[in-house]
């Protein structure tokens, strides 16, 4: 088994921070559910992760919840079911990821860290927005003049229909 990688599944995201504007793009999910906050914490005590104190998760409390902020870097790579894409991510999101420890040295220092690997949006966050969209839609029908889905009468077929004999046509 691969212990620089690890894996959590339907996690809900607190933070999504998809531009870097000087403190990099990350991921935040919270953490609050004690499976999740144990894979974490092996995870980073296992691969020694992290710059101030290497195997100490860094976790985050707030209103009660604990949070833990994965890294994006630009070889993240994001997927999304049903037509869910990253700018679904936010708060409220779920998704299923996959990060990977590595090795660094570079002019910032030496040490291991952690990014995201994969992330795949399974489900974007509920919003007042849904319900008027469901009521909207639900009231939809014949007084609202809108196109409605095609009845089953189809047009009596005309010579454009006709099957192609191939043999008819002149080849040079």
């Amino acid at each position: 088994m691969d212990n620089t990688k690890i894996t959590l599944k339907n996690v809900e995201i607190v933070f999504a921070n998809l531009v870097d504007e000087g403190f990099g793009k990350s991921l935040t999910v919270n953490a609050t559910d004690k499976d999740v906050r144990e894979s974490i914490t092996k995870w980073v005590v296992d691969n020694k992760i992290g710059k101030k104190e290497p195997g100490v998760a860094n976790f985050k409390d707030y209103e009660g919840k604990k949070q833990y902020a994965f890294k994006i870097n630009d070889y993240t790579q994001f997927a999304g079911l049903n037509g869910l894409t990253k700018e679904n991510l936010g708060f409220g999101a779920t998704v299923h990821l996959t990060a990977k420890a590595f090795d660094y040295d570079n002019k910032f220092g030496k040490g291991t860290s952690g990014a995201l690997e994969a992330v795949v949006v399974t489900a974007r966050a509920k919003t007042g927005a849904d319900e008027a969209m469901s009521e909207l839609m639900g009231d939809l029908g014949a007084d609202d003049k809108l196109p409605l889905a095609p009845v089953n009468d189809a047009p009596p077929p005309t010579d454009d229909d006709a099957p192609i004999d191939l043999s008819s046509i002149p080849f040079n």
